[in-house]
C-alpha cells in the first residue's frame, strides 16, 4: 500500500502546482464576521448603535466611532466589527460593556495590537471574533488564549504564516475548546504546537495550503476540520501500533485535498464521522473503510471524487458500525464491472444511503439487489436522484422492507409500474420530481401505502392531463397536505399550456369509459363488423366456395375432348320446377329420336353419393353440357352450382356449353355467372308456337351434333 501511494503521489505533484495557481487567483478570505440576532431599534447616537433583545450592533461606522459606548442596556452579543480601531491597548477599554456579554464580535477593524487584560472584567465572555482585516499576530495569541473562561476562539482571515513551535508555550491555562484558524497560510503544520491547550476540542483549520501535516498525540482533541488543503496523504494516527495519537476524536474533515488512499495502521477507535469529499480516490480497495481502522464509524462522506473512480473492490466499506454512507457526485456507472456487486458486504447497519449523481441505467434487478441485500433490514433513506434512471422494474425495490423515504427526482423515469412502492409498508416520503411521469392512476400506488404517505413530491413531471389523469386531480384535491414541491417545478399540465392539474377540467361524460375500454370497445366493434360482412359474403357465395373447396381437395381432372370416353352424350342442368318440361319435352326427342344417352339428377345421381361428387362424375363423363336457363334456374342454388361447375370444366376442356333459353328471365333476376354466360354464350330460346319449335329443335340437334356450330359471341 505503501507503494503504491507513493506512485500515485508522484502522479499527483504536476497537479498541485495548477491546483496551487488556482487557489492564488481566487480570493484569500471570504470572512463576513458572526451572524447576531436582528435588532430593531437604534439605541446610540445617529443610528451608530443598532440593539435588540440580546444583541447590540456597533458596526460598519469607520471612524465615527473608536470606542464602546455606555448603552445602559444589557445584552450577550456585540457587534464592534468594521470601525476602523486599530489598537486596543487601554485596559478600560470594555469598561462600558454589558457584563453578561458572551460573544464579542471584532473582526476587520484593521487591529494590530490588543493589550493584556483587556477582557479581564468580561466574567462571561465565551467567544470572540478577531477575524477579516485585522493584521494581529501571533504575538498576541497567548494573552488572547489565556483569557478566563474563553471557549471560542476565531482568528480568521489574518494572513497568518506557519506556526512555531514555541508559539504557545507562554500559555499556562486556557479554556479554549475551539481554535479557529482558517484562511491563514500555515503551510507546513506541526500539532505538537496546539499542545499546551490541554482543553482544546475542536481545531478548524480550512484554506491553509497545508502540504505538510506532522501530528501529535492530543487526547482532548474531539474534531478537526482540514477542508481545502494540499495534503496528499491520510494524517498518521498511530504513534506505535494500536496507540493511538487521537483517541478521542470523533470528527475528521480532510474534504478538498488530495488524498488518494489510507495507509494502515490507522488508530481512530473513537471517530464517528470521516469526511473525503473532493479528493483524488482512483482505488477503492477492500477494507479502506473498514471496522478494523475505524471501529466506531458512522458517517462516511465519499463525495465528487477529483479523479475518475476506476475501481470499487468487494467490501470496501466492511463496517457494520456505519449508518449513513454519502457517495454522490462520483459519475460511477454501477452497471460496469468496476462496480463489484458486493462493494457494500459487512454494511449491515446502513440506514442513509445516498447514491445519486452516478449512473444506475442498465443495472439489472439481479446486481441492484445484490448491492444493497447486506442493509436490508436496516435501510431507511435511499437516494437515487439524477441517476439516469430510464425505469424502474416492480421488484426493484420490493426487498427495502423497511424503507421510509425515497429520493429518485431528476431522472428520466416515463411512468411508475403499478405496485412498484407497495411492499414499503412504512414510506412516508417520497420525492419523485423533475421526472417524465405522464400519469399517475389508481392502481399505481396501493391504498394502504397511499395512507402511510405524508409527503409526496411529483412537480416538474411531463403530465397528459385528459381522462387517465383524472383520478390523480382527485387524489391532490382531497389529500392537498401531503403533495409537496421539491423544486418548484409545480404540477403542469403537459400538453395543456399554462394549466395546472388542480385547475385542469374535463367533461366527465367523456371520460365514462376509460381509453382501454374505448379501445377495446372500438376493436371489438370493428372486429363483428368485419366478422359479419365476411359471413354475408360466404353466404352468398357459399357454393363457390364449396365448389373451389371439393376442387382444391379432389383436385382437378382433365378430360380428352373424344366422345370414345364419355358415359354421356349430354349432361342436363335444369331447376326443379322446369322437370315437366324437361321430361315431356327435352327428353323424348334427345332420347327417343335422336338416340342421346342423356344425364339428368333426378334419375342419373347415384343414390347416397354426395350430390357434390354426382355432379362433378356425371359433368366429367358427359360429352357436352346442357343448361336450361329460366327464372326457377336463376333462384334454384343447386342450379348455380352446376353452372359454375360446369363453367370451369369447359374452360378447361374446351368444351361447348349449350344453353337453352326456356322462360325470359329478367337481367335484374339473373346471378352474375347467368349474366356472363348469356354475354359470352349464343342460346337457343324455346317457344311454343309450331314454326319456332320446329326452328328450336333443328337449331339444338346441329348444336349437340355438331358443337362448332355454337359460336362465342
Amino acid at each position: 500500500m505503501m507503494i503504491v501511494c507513493a506512485i500515485l503521489f508522484t502522479c499527483a505533484l504536476a497537479f498541485s502546482s495548477v491546483k496551487a495557481n488556482c487557489r492564488s487567483q481566487s480570493p484569500t478570505c471570504w470572512d463576513t464576521g458572526l451572524q447576531f440576532p436582528s435588532t430593531n431599534e437604534s439605541c446610540y447616537g445617529a443610528d451608530l448603535c443598532q440593539c435588540g433583545n440580546t444583541t447590540a450592533d456597533c458596526s460598519s461606522n469607520s471612524d465615527s466611532l473608536t470606542f464602546i459606548p455606555d448603552l445602559n442596556r444589557s445584552y450577550k452579543y456585540l457587534n464592534f466589527s468594521n470601525n476602523n480601531v486599530t489598537s486596543i491597548s487601554d485596559a478600560s477599554f470594555f469598561v462600558n460593556v454589558s457584563r453578561d456579554v458572551e460573544i464579542i464580535d471584532l473582526h476587520s477593524n484593521g487591529l494590530t495590537y490588543i493589550a493584556e487584560g483587556v477582557f479581564q472584567g468580561l466574567p462571561n465572555l465565551t467567544a470572540l471574533y478577531l477575524g477579516g482585516s485585522n493584521h494581529l499576530t501571533y504575538r498576541n495569541l497567548p494573552s488572547l488564549l489565556s483569557v478566563p473562561g474563553l471557549l471560542n476562539l476565531s482568528m480568521r482571515c489574518l494572513n497568518l504564516g506557519p506556526i512555531h513551535l514555541d508559539t504557545f508555550e507562554g500559555v499556562n491555562h486556557s479554556d479554549v475548546v475551539d481554535f479557529d484558524l482558517s484562511w491563514n497560510h500555515l503551510g507546513s503544520l506541526n500539532m505538537s504546537v496546539f499542545q499546551p491547550l490541554q482543553n482544546l476540542t475542536n481545531i478548524t483549520l480550512w484554506h491553509n495550503e497545508i502540504y505538510e501535516l506532522h501530528t501529535a498525540r492530543m487526547p482532548t482533541l474531539d474534531t478537526l476540520d482540514m477542508e481545502a488543503n494540499r495534503l496528499y496523504d491520510f494524517p498518521r494516527t498511530c504513534s506505535q501500533p494500536g496507540m493511538s495519537l487521537f483517541p478521542n476524536l470523533t470528527v475528521l474533515s480532510l474534504d478538498q485535498n488530495m488524498i488518494q488512499c489510507i495507509d494502515d495502521p490507522v488508530c481512530l477507535p473513537s471517530l464517528r464521522l470521516l469526511s473525503l469529499r473532493y479528493n483524488h480516490f482512483e482505488y477503492f480497495a477492500t477494507n479502506t473503510f473498514s471496522a478494523v481502522r475505524f471501529p466506531a464509524l458512522q458517517d462516511l462522506e465519499i463525495m465528487q471524487m477529483e479523479n475518475k473512480i476506476l475501481s470499487m473492490s468487494p467490501s470496501f466499506i466492511n463496517n457494520s458500525a456505519v449508518t449513513n454512507i454519502n457517495f454522490v457526485w462520483n459519475n460511477v456507472d454501477f452497471s460496469q464491472d468496476y462496480v463489484h456487486a458486493d462493494i457494500f458486504q459487512g454494511c449491515t447497519g446502513v440506514r442513509f444511503l445516498n447514491l445519486g449523481d452516478n449512473i444506475f441505467q442498465g443495472v439489472s434487478d439481479k446486481k441492484f439487489h445484490r448491492l444493497l441485500k447486506p442493509m436490508e433490514a436496516s435501510l431507511n433513506i435511499i437516494s437515487l436522484s439524477r441517476s439516469q434512471l430510464t425505469h424502474i422494474s416492480p421488484k426493484m425495490l420490493s426487498r427495502l422492507r423497511n424503507l421510509t423515504e425515497l429520493y429518485m427526482y431528476a431522472n428520466s423515469l416515463s411512468s411508475i409500474p403499478d405496485g412498484a412502492f407497495d411492499k414499503l409498508h412504512g414510506l412516508w416520503k417520497l420525492i419523485l420530481d423533475d421526472n417524465n411521469i405522464q400519469t399517475i392512476s389508481e392502481s399505481t400506488f396501493s391504498p394502504k401505502l397511499r395512507k402511510g404517505l405524508r409527503s409526496v413530491f411529483l412537480g416538474g413531471n411531463t403530465f397528459q392531463c385528459d381522462c387517465n389523469i383524472m383520478w390523480f386531480q382527485n387524489w391532490m384535491r382531497t389529500s392537498p397536505i401531503i403533495f409537496r414541491d421539491y423544486h418548484y417545478r409545480g404540477y403542469r399540465c403537459h400538453n395543456v399550456n399554462n394549466v395546472t392539474i388542480p385547475r385542469f377540467v374535463l367533461n366527465p361524460q367523456a371520460c365514462i369509459l376509460g381509453s382501454g375500454a374505448a379501445t377495446l370497445t372500438i376493436g371489438i366493434a370493428c372486429f363483428l363488423i368485419i366478422f359479419l360482412v365476411l359471413l354475408i359474403v360466404f353466404f352468398r357465395f357459399r357454393w363457390h366456395v364449396r365448389l373451389w373447396l371439393y376442387e382444391v381437395c379432389r383436385g382437378r381432372r382433365r378430360r380428352s375432348r373424344v366422345s370414345r370416353g364419355c358415359k354421356y352424350d349430354v349432361f342436363v342442368s335444369y331447376a326443379e320446377e322446369d322437370a315437366v318440361w324437361v321430361q315431356e319435352e327435352l327428353l323424348p326427342v334427345l332420347e327417343g329420336e335422336w338416340g342421346l344417352t342423356v344425364c339428368v339428377h333426378h334419375r342419373d345421381f347415384r343414390p347416397g353419393k354426395h350430390i357434390v361428387d354426382n355432379i362433378s362424375d356425371c359433368v366429367s363423363n358427359s360429352e357436352r353440357v346442357l343448361l336450361v336457363f329460366s327464372p326457377h334456374f336463376a333462384r334454384s342454388e343447386w342450379c348455380q352450382f352446376e353452372l359454375k361447375y360446369c363453367q370451369s370444366f369447359v374452360m378447361e376442356r374446351d368444351d361447348v356449353m349449350v344453353l337453352v333459353a326456356l322462360q325470359e328471365t329478367q337481367s335484374r333476376d339473373m346471378t352474375g355467372a347467368m349474366l356472363a354466360v348469356l354475354r359470352t354464350t349464343t342460346y337457343i330460346e324455346w317457344d311454343e308456337a309450331r314454326d319456332a319449335r320446329q326452328s328450336f329443335w333443328g337449331r339444338l340437334h346441329v348444336a349437340l351434333d355438331d358443337p362448332e356450330e355454337v359460336q362465342v359471341v
